[in-house]
C-alpha cells in the first residue's frame, strides 16, 4: 500500500517518462521500462525514508531530496531521492537514447539509477550501521590508512636469483653494458 501511495505521488513524472521513452520505445516496452524505473525509485525513496526516520539525523544534517547536508559545517552526501530522480530522468532520456542501439541505451539508463539506488541503499546501511552517511565509514577508512602504514614499513627482500635465473638474466645484463 505504501509504495502505491508513493507511485501515485511520483504520478506525473512517470508518465512524463512512459510518454518520453514512448517515442524511443514500442509502447509496451516503454510500460514495461517505466515499470522498472519507477519500482528502482520507490526502492531508493525506501532508504532514504529509513534514513530520514531517525531523529538523530534531522538534528545532524537537512535534507533537501538531493543532498545531505550537515548543520552547520561545509560539505554534503549526495543522495537523489525518487521524485527527484524521476524529475531529472524526465529531461534527460533523449540522452540516452540519442545515436545508441536501443538495448544499449536501456542498459546506461538502467545502471545509472542501480547506481543512485547503491547509493541510497549503503548511505541507509552505513547509517544504520555505524551512524554516518559516508559510503565507507571512518573506521574502514582509517584500517586501510594503517594497513599501507604498516606495508610501507615492512620491507619485502625478494629470494636470491637461482643458478639458472643468474644465467638467463646474464645474456641480458651483458647486453646492457
Amino acid at each position: 500500500m505504501r509504495r502505491y501511495t508513493a507511485l501515485a505521488f511520483h504520478q506525473a513524472e512517470v508518465e512524463g517518462i512512459q510518454s518520453k521513452l514512448a517515442e524511443f520505445l514500442p509502447s509496451h516496452e516503454a510500460r514495461e521500462l517505466t515499470m522498472q524505473v519507477c519500482g528502482l525509485a520507490l526502492d531508493i525513496d525506501e532508504d532514504i525514508g529509513r534514513i530520514l526516520q531517525d531523529p538523530l539525523v534531522g538534528r545532524l544534517y537537512e535534507y533537501d531530496g538531493r543532498f545531505f547536508t550537515p548543520r552547520g559545517r561545509g560539505g554534503f552526501h549526495t543522495a537523489f531521492d525518487g521524485l527527484h530522480i524521476l524529475k531529472s530522468l524526465g529531461n534527460f532520456i533523449d540522452t540516452f537514447f540519442r545515436a545508441r542501439p536501443k538495448r544499449s541505451a536501456i542498459r546506461w539508463l538502467l545502471d545509472e539509477l542501480n547506481m543512485h539506488r547503491w547509493v541510497a541503499k549503503r548511505r541507509r546501511m552505513n547509517w544504520e550501521e555505524c551512524r554516518t552517511l559516508g559510503l565507507i565509514p571512518e573506521e574502514t577508512i582509517q584500517d586501510i590508512i594503517d594497513l599501507q602504514e604498516h606495508a610501507a614499513d615492512v620491507r619485502v627482500i625478494p629470494p636470491p636469483l637461482s643458478a639458472e635465473e643468474q644465467t638467463f638474466f646474464k645474456s641480458f645484463e651483458e647486453q646492457l653494458e
